[in-house]
């Protein structure tokens, strides 16, 4: 695979998630993805609980103002700025976040997201399912 293609991977999971599409996710998903947060409190979303969570995710505005790619032969990191405005399950969950994706390649060529950590840069607290 090329660092297009991993690009291109990305882009399909911002649009799933964008769509709240849960199946097409959770082809993207590594079997051992969780999302961590470390700010405001700890916090560990781990993949069934965070495919369940994306359905009740909505997010009306993403921008993101910097974006860095460190790429390796099986493994990437994508660090984002993100502004955004979202609910999750009602509860207000927009602002800036610092985020980085790790990927990781597996046998097959295929790239999926095996973390995601987020920070909170002036949101508050995750509602969790």
């Amino acid at each position: 695979m090329t660092t297009q293609d991993l690009r291109d991977a990305d882009a399909a999971w911002l649009e799933a998630v964008l769509a709240r599409d849960g199946a097409t996710a959770a082809t993207i998903l590594h079997d051992e993805y969780a999302l961590v947060l470390v700010h405001p409190q700890p916090a560990r979303v781990e993949r069934d609980e965070w495919l369940r969570t994306l359905a009740g995710y909505v997010i009306t505005s993403w921008s993101v103002r910097g974006s860095a790619w460190d790429v390796r032969p099986d493994l990437a990191v994508h660090l984002q700025l993100v502004e955004m405005q979202a609910t999750v399950f009602d509860a207000d969950r927009s602002g800036l976040f610092a985020m980085s994706d790790t990927w990781l390649r597996g046998g097959d060529g295929t790239w999926r997201v095996w973390r995601r950590h987020s920070t909170p840069m002036s949101a508050g607290a995750m509602p969790r399912s």
